[in-house]
């Protein structure tokens, strides 16, 4: 009988164990879009009410770091990642159990998986880091600067040779690119090779607006990252030149919104070649998705338009940025590091627009979604094309 038994228990321990990986893992819910590249969502409502379970908050600032280092790119305090080592920590800090730390290779650097702890029953989520998921511990508090910079030594691809071109509203300067590709009817088109930074800067908490100027939102409230390549974060409404009433009502309804973009919403189609110049300067125009599906072409990931700021090639000198959402709905900050969201002239409701969307966190792979769903009055980066 005493054989019986040592024999027995090398058997429940293993079926006890199990495949953690397999039987424990949960796909991360997926954002309201029509092609469902993506499967995390701005964390704004989907038709539900619910924000998406991929979230990713920004992590707090250290009131004593006035350097913006190099070395800081890849590092955060207080919140965000930590090592394989020191996952444990985490996550007994979180209040889940030492079971909860998981480590699986992964290739996509910043990219978030979720995944429900058996032990707990609670849905985690693990950001990849150093080729390891490792557990991701949101901070306390969205809306405090993050604790480090970013390199924006790479943000260009020194090979192209970019031109300037001055806004003459403020002066700034953008670098501008001259692209050459036979698709969809283009032969060549002239883009900002950087993110809109225009208008005056409000705190994401703002309650009241003014119609009469330009107004943006800088990630995390700190004006480093519009002056730093970011650029500024738009609501639709402010993007498009129109006034703050119409982020909730369709243009042209109402006399708080008089003007429509667009006189007829029967084809998505008949949206993508609009050119509305919105917020951008004169002779400009805020890009289309004819022009985004131009600059993607047969691609399948945004690999070679996306900046080594965030890993990608850059290879088309375009230089996208995973530059976050502002989260006006929530008043929050997120996504840093893992999507970027742009503006299009694109409206699909009262309340929703469609947006470019690149990367993402749930397939382990970087891609481009020409329509994505997005909730007017939250911020996104906006680019510029000069008109033909």
């Amino acid at each position: 009988m005493k054989y019986f038994a040592a024999l027995l228990l090398p058997a429940v321990l293993f079926v006890a164990c199990g495949d953690d990986d397999s039987s424990s893992f949960v796909e991360p819910e997926k954002e309201s879009s029509s092609s469902e590249i993506l499967s995390s969502g701005d964390g704004t409502s989907d038709g539900n009410g619910d924000k998406s379970s991929s979230s990713v908050s920004s992590s707090s600032k250290n009131s004593s770091s006035s350097a913006k280092s190099s070395s800081s790119t890849d590092s955060k305090s207080s919140g965000g990642e930590s090592s394989p080592a020191s996952s444990s920590v985490k996550s007994s800090s979180s209040g889940t159990s030492s079971s909860s730390v998981w480590t699986k290779p992964c290739s996509s650097e910043g990219s978030i998986l979720d995944r429900t702890d058996r032990e707990s029953g609670k849905k985690l989520e693990y950001i990849c880091k150093d080729g390891f998921y490792v557990l991701y511990v949101r901070s306390s508090s969205s809306s405090v600067p993050t604790s480090s910079y970013f390199n924006m030594d790479s943000l260009y691809n020194s090979k192209y040779s970019y031109g300037e071109f001055v806004d003459p509203r403020d002066g700034q300067k953008y670098r501008i690119l001259d692209t050459k590709f036979g698709y969809d009817g283009f032969e060549n088109m002239t883009v900002f090779a950087t993110n809109l930074n225009y208008g005056k800067q409000i705190p994401l908490n703002t309650t009241v607006f003014d119609d009469n100027a330009p107004e943006k939102y800088c990630y995390d409230d700190d004006p480093w990252f519009c002056d730093n390549g970011f650029g500024g974060l738009y609501s639709w409404s402010e993007a498009m030149g129109l006034p703050k009433a119409c982020d909730s009502v369709w243009t042209g309804t109402t006399p708080a919104c008089p003007d429509s973009i667009f006189p007829g919403r029967e084809y998505d189609h008949e949206w993508d070649r609009l050119k509305i110049q919105g917020i951008c300067p004169e002779g400009w125009h805020v890009m289309n998705r004819q022009e985004w599906g131009a600059l993607k072409g047969a691609s399948e990931d945004d690999y070679g338009f996306v900046s080594k700021v965030n890993g990608g090639s850059n290879s088309q000198g375009f230089s996208a940025l995973y530059g976050g959402i502002a989260l006006a709905i929530t008043g929050e900050y997120q996504y840093i590091r893992v999507y970027g969201r742009y503006r299009l002239p694109f409206e699909s409701s009262a309340t929703n627009v469609t947006s470019i969307s690149l990367g993402s966190a749930a397939r382990g792979i970087s891609r481009v979604d020409l329509k994505m769903n997005s909730d007017k009055p939250n911020g996104l980066s906006v680019r510029c094309v000069k008109n033909r």
